[in-house]
């Protein structure tokens, strides 16, 4: 720091300042003004020896400075609104951090070594996950904002976003298995225990080709539909996935998935945890046959009365002091696939779950009688859960050369009643005998983080619905959705499991920064948890005003941590 006289041509006197000087963002050197001492000649009829005095407070601020972070600047923001830029993220950052970690940038960059690329693929990825993570949008709104990123992304050009998409998705198995084994070694993953489901995301386009198939939409959509098998560890951060057209069967997903992460994942003995859509005997042979367990729902409304007959029988049953919970275990042999594996049927009945199901069936009764009253109604309906209650006939009648027909409904009153007798009740299969009925619905009860995080694709990071057309597109696109989710589970975890997605995801977006003249920026506000997440990384970011150096030199400390 120094001070500075600039003489003012039309009065002749000299107007005093602290300077400071540094250099901006583009590497030039720059003087900053850091403080106004006023009219030199004016100071010195005070005191003749202001100019030494002041030098001396300059002297001593070039001391300070070493030890300080921060500016400490008389600013009229009146003045600066003029020189304010649009707000630049450094929430982003710490994210960033994490990638670093993952080992991504190597595999990229050993990809690359033979390939003559015109362009950075790990900084496309980056600019993709970390768009993904903060402001989802297409590939042409992400290359449009790239320059919101205190560290900016301008040199990307939009086409080579696109071209990246094809090796990233020829990348997929082995970084998926880089970040697996970074996210065991650095962070301890436990994988004993891992949970599995299967959802489909919709695309824009209707045209079906290649994994863009026509399948049972899971939010009724009549477009093309794409399915994801994902499996996540026991705290729910994710190991890897797999893609499969739309017109693929649930229960087909995940024997392949499976086969494959016991191979290449080195996961040892683990016990799986899936929801009754995954419950076949080709799964559950695939798992036993591996020397592994499952514990996985088992449907008890379309298995005959003989499974319910099981599960409604009172005989074993044991129930809490309110009578509202109960359970039994009943032990069984059963053949899965090529394997005779004994398992247990843990049965449970709770008095909330039948309130729920019967709150949900509503007034079905009524609908029912008037179905059966006027059966073209039933024809024009989309109320399934009433279908499967009435079954339709076409009865004949003859007179002369004149036939007639006519639909008569009937109403299925056993299937019925048996369905309302069974709310409340379900059961869970499992091959570990040494489990307790509680945890096996422990364990069970965990499949919400799975959910969870389709839930996170499709809505916080907005997955869906798909804008990309290309298989190479469309692998490249979950590829960085399965990324930004692996980042966002990772910052979960090291928080507590204390806060959700949505809530890291809009304290990273407020901290942000506006320059304004000199390069100084302004910070503003954050939301919470974000002063926890820098607290992870030691380090304070609570300030007003900031030099750009300095703000630099945290960021960059922070991307080697």
């Amino acid at each position: 720091m120094f001070i500075k006289r600039v003489k003012n041509p039309r009065t002749g006197k000299h107007h005093v300042y602290l300077v400071e000087g540094y250099r901006d963002a583009e590497g030039k050197s720059r003087h900053r003004r850091l403080k106004t001492y006023g009219i030199l000649e004016d100071l010195e009829k005070q005191d003749p020896n202001a100019l030494d005095a002041l030098k001396a407070e300059a002297k001593r601020a070039t001391s300070c400075r070493k030890q300080e972070r921060f500016a400490s600047l008389e600013l009229d923001l009146e003045k600066v609104k003029a020189y304010a830029k649009p707000s630049l993220n450094y929430g982003y950052v710490f994210l960033e951090s994490l990638y670093n970690r993952l080992g991504i940038k190597d595999v990229l960059a050993n990809y690359a070594e033979d390939r003559r690329f015109s362009y950075n693929l790990d900084r496309i990825l980056r600019l993709l996950v970390f768009s993904r993570a903060l402001d989802p949008s297409s590939k042409l709104r992400t290359h449009v904002k790239r320059g919101d990123f205190f560290f900016s992304y301008r040199d990307i050009k939009l086409e080579d976003v696109y071209r990246a998409l094809s090796p990233l998705s020829e990348l997929k198995d082995t970084l998926t298995r880089t970040v697996h084994e970074n996210v065991q070694r650095q962070f301890g993953r436990d994988a004993t225990l891992v949970f599995y489901d299967v959802t489909n995301y919709y695309f824009e386009s209707e045209a079906f080709v290649g994994l863009r198939q026509k399948g049972v939409s899971k939010e009724r959509k009549k477009t093309g539909i794409v399915q994801m098998g994902l499996f996540l560890d026991r705290n729910g951060i994710p190991i890897t996935y797999e893609l499969f057209p739309g017109n693929t069967n649930d229960f087909s997903t995940m024997a392949p998935l499976l086969v494959k992460i016991k191979k290449d994942y080195n996961l040892g003995k683990i016990t799986i945890v899936a929801d009754k859509g995954n419950n076949s005997r080709k799964n559950l042979g695939c798992i036993a046959g591996g020397g592994d367990a499952y514990i996985i729902a088992q449907r008890i409304r379309h298995h005959g009365n003989g499974l319910a007959e099981t599960v409604l029988d009172p005989e074993g049953y044991r129930q809490n002091a309110e009578g509202t919970f109960k359970w039994k275990t009943v032990a069984r042999k059963r053949k899965v696939g090529k394997e005779t594996v004994d398992e247990h049927l843990v049965c449970f009945y709770s008095a909330k779950e039948a309130f729920y199901q019967k709150q949900k069936r509503g007034d079905l009764e009524v609908t029912i009688a008037r179905f059966l009253k006027d059966p073209a109604l039933l024809k024009a309906s989309n109320r399934f859960g009433v279908k499967k209650y009435i079954q339709t006939e076409e009865m004949d009648e003859t007179s002369g050369e004149i036939r007639h027909t006519r639909t008569v409904a009937r109403f299925d009153e056993e299937k019925y009643r048996r369905d309302t007798e069974l709310d409340g009740y379900y059961a869970i299969v499992t091959n570990d005998l040494q489990l307790s009925p509680f945890a096996v619905i422990e364990a069970y009860h965990g499949l919400y983080k799975i959910e969870e995080s389709f839930k996170v694709i499709k809505s916080d990071l907005q997955g869906r619905p798909v804008y990309v057309w290309t298989d190479d597109h469309i692998r490249g696109h979950f590829l960085v959705c399965f990324l930004t989710l692996t980042l966002y589970r990772l910052l979960q975890w090291l928080l507590g499991q204390r806060y959700s997605v949505a809530k890291i995801k809009e304290a990273l977006k407020s901290a942000s920064a506006v320059k304004l003249e000199q390069d100084i920026f302004l910070l503003h506000d954050t939301l919470p948890p974000f002063q926890e997440i820098t607290s992870l990384w030691e380090t304070d970011l609570e300030y007003d005003y900031v030099r750009y150096e300095d703000l630099r030199k945290i960021l960059k400390n922070i991307l080697r941590t």
